[in-house]
């Protein structure tokens, strides 16, 4: 077990201690720093085949309260976790900054919201009555919150974003509502969480995104917005291929294709199949990653515009380009990524910013790896990248600075490399410690 979880630990980047010293601490509930005892706990769900949390193990956060991870049957649970965690994500949680992924709460959830039903929404006779009104004023919100993380990246306003789920969300949930109502208002708040969990997840706070996640994947079921699920499911697959889960976020993909078969149109299916594409790619499988990005773009080309829900409008020709590239990437096959890669340069809205960073720097290795090498042009296209993305608040963006800032070392002693290293060390010394 002991070395379980220090292979767990060094995958993940994490420095731990597992003495016989440091293990008797732990069995007193003690002594374990919180990305600590999220490894232990999942190591410990490994084990046992079902998820199993740090306060399970009891290990109790500093604050005393816990802030739930797991797809809960009881709403009104749900609700409670749910404010739990974003006056803790409000009050910027060492613990909940700190948490890691755990790979069985993307999983564990599939089987209750696959099979799940909406039940009988409860309202407050006593609470604020609620309308449409106030429903599409909350998805008025989350679009703009949502054109501010394409243009600035998940660190820039979440605080506020955070703020208005606490505040303004989350007590309109206990209002008075018809049924019809309710069931809209549910869907939005879901698609607030899901942003809340997905700027979290950009920013490089991957246990503070599956809560969110999970618990909007649970909204968005009270809410019978099938779609909205395969939303979140499609966003827990983007964050397990970016953490080197691809078997999970294999599977997180396909169940967004059943779970919203029938409801979904042929854009969002075509998102969903584009994420398991990203998937195989990750594992090396180019045979289904190929399989599943032609049925993509097989349905994409039968889209209906005006039949599409408003948040999946960014899903355009470049976006599916550029999820192509990033496979083609993956699969270091650097001709048929610099291929894709023209194609979402050229129609790439310029106001998603870190996505035209995020394709450039694709662009950048790609040339970097290609048979007929071109490193002057792969050092100028990364720079250009790194001018585009300005004051992007991205960890993920980061990364691929990082990696990239890897793959040119060998050739640090060539005049445009060393350029290129300087500017890489420019963006990455801005970043707050």
């Amino acid at each position: 077990m002991a070395l379980r979880i220090q292979t767990r630990a060094d995958r993940l980047g994490i420095k731990i201690s597992c003495t016989h010293i440091n293990v008797g601490r732990w069995l007193k509930g003690g002594g374990i720093r919180p990305r600590t005892a999220a490894v232990v706990a999942e190591v410990f769900s490994e084990a046992f085949g079902e998820l199993v949390t740090p306060e399970a193990l009891g290990f109790v956060s500093e604050s005393g309260v816990l802030l739930p991870l797991s797809f809960s049957e009881d709403l009104p649970e749900t609700l409670r976790g749910l404010a739990s965690t974003a006056e803790h994500d409000i009050a910027d949680s060492v613990e909940l900054q700190k948490a890691a992924a755990t790979s069985v709460a993307w999983t564990a959830p599939l089987m209750a919201w696959l099979l799940g039903r909406p039940e009988p929404l409860q309202t407050s006779p006593t609470g604020r009555r609620v309308g449409m009104p106030e429903v599409a004023a909350i998805c008025s919100t989350i679009k703009l919150f949502m054109q501010l993380d394409f243009q600035f990246g998940g660190g820039h306003a979440r605080s506020a974003l955070a703020q208005y789920f606490r505040h303004d969300v989350l007590p309109l949930l206990d209002g008075t509502y018809s049924e019809a109502v309710g069931r809209k208002l549910f869907s939005a708040a879901a698609e607030a969480a899901q942003l809340l969990g997905w700027t979290a997840y950009d920013l490089g706070r991957h246990g503070l995104a599956q809560r969110y996640f999970v618990q909007g994947l649970r909204l968005a079921q009270a809410g019978d917005d099938r779609v909205m699920g395969g939303r979140l499911l499609s966003n827990m697959s983007h964050q397990a291929n970016y953490l080197g889960f691809f078997s999970e976020a294999a599977q997180l993909a396909r169940a967004a294709q059943e779970g919203a078969r029938g409801a979904a149109t042929p854009t969002v299916t075509a998102m969903f199949l584009a994420m398991e594409a990203r998937a195989r790619a990750g594992a090396g499988d180019g045979r289904n990653c190929a399989i599943a990005l032609r049925e993509a773009e097989q349905l994409f080309d039968k889209r209906v515009l005006c039949e599409d829900p408003p948040w999946i409008e960014y899903f355009d020709d470049a976006e599916l380009a550029g999820e192509a590239a990033h496979c083609f990437r993956d699969l270091r096959n650097p001709g048929l990524a610099v291929e894709f890669v023209s194609r979402a340069i050229e129609l790439t809205d310029p106001g998603y910013v870190r996505t035209h960073a995020f394709i450039r720097l694709v662009h950048a290795v790609s040339c970097l790896h290609g048979d007929a090498a071109d490193i002057e042009q792969a050092a100028e296209i990364a720079i250009k990248a790194i001018e585009l993305a300005g004051p992007l608040k991205s960890e993920r963006y980061l990364r691929y600075i990082r990696d990239l800032y890897v793959d040119f070392m060998p050739h640090r002693r060539n005049a445009d490399v060393t350029r290129a290293l300087a500017v890489f060390d420019g963006a990455l010394s801005a970043v707050p410690s």
